[in-house]
C-alpha cells in the first residue's frame, strides 16, 4: 500500500521550473509498509527529484516514510550500517522486502516468455523495461515482439 506522508509534506518551490510547473501544488513523500519497493523507490525518487534533494538527505527523508514494522527495520539497519547510502538502502529494502529490480534486467528481458495472460507478459516487460534504461524504440519492440514471447496460447510468434 501506498499512502502520502503528511511529516513529509513540503511545497514545491526553489527553481523557475518547479514555481511556473508546481505552483501552489504540494509534493508529499509516498509512505513504505513494506510492500512493492521497487515501486515505492521509483515514487521516493521521484520525489526526490522534483524537491531537488541532496543525495546525503534521501535517507534521512526516507526515515520519515515508513511505516509499521518497517521503521524498526530501518532503525536497525541505521544502527549496523555505516554510512548509509541511498544506493545502499535501496538494494537493502528490495534485498528485505522483496521486488522484482534485477542485477541483469537485459538478460532477464532478453528471456523472457509469455505464460499466463498477455496482459500479464506486458506488465513483466514494462517492468523489465523500466530497469534498463532509455532505448530506442526498435529495440524495445525487438525486445517485445522476439521469438521467446509466446501467444496466449502458449505458442511462439510466427514469421
Amino acid at each position: 500500500k501506498q499512502k502520502t506522508s503528511a511529516e513529509s509534506e513540503t511545497s514545491t518551490g526553489g527553481s523557475s521550473y518547479n514555481e511556473s510547473r508546481l505552483a501552489g501544488k504540494k509534493v508529499k513523500l509516498p509512505v513504505f509498509e513494506g510492500d512493492d519497493p521497487v515501486a515505492w523507490i521509483t515514487r521516493a525518487e521521484i520525489y526526490f527529484d522534483v524537491q531537488n534533494t541532496p543525495d546525503e538527505m534521501r535517507v534521512k527523508l526516507s526515515r520519515l516514510s515508513m511505516e509499521g514494522s518497517t521503521i524498526h527495520w530501518f532503525n536497525l539497519l541505521l544502527e549496523t550500517e555505516d554510512n548509509l547510502s541511498w544506493e545502499k538502502l535501496k538494494k537493502a529494502l528490495i534485498a528485505r522486502y522483496g521486488g522484482q529490480r534485477l542485477e541483469n534486467p537485459f538478460e532477464e528481458l532478453s528471456t523472457l516468455r509469455q505464460t499466463g495472460s498477455v496482459e500479464d507478459y506486458v506488465e513483466a516487460f514494462e517492468l523489465l523495461s523500466s530497469q534498463v534504461g532509455r532505448l530506442p524504440e526498435e529495440q524495445y519492440l525487438g525486445y517485445f515482439m522476439s521469438e521467446n514471447a509466446d501467444d496466449e496460447n502458449g505458442q511462439g510468434r510466427r514469421r
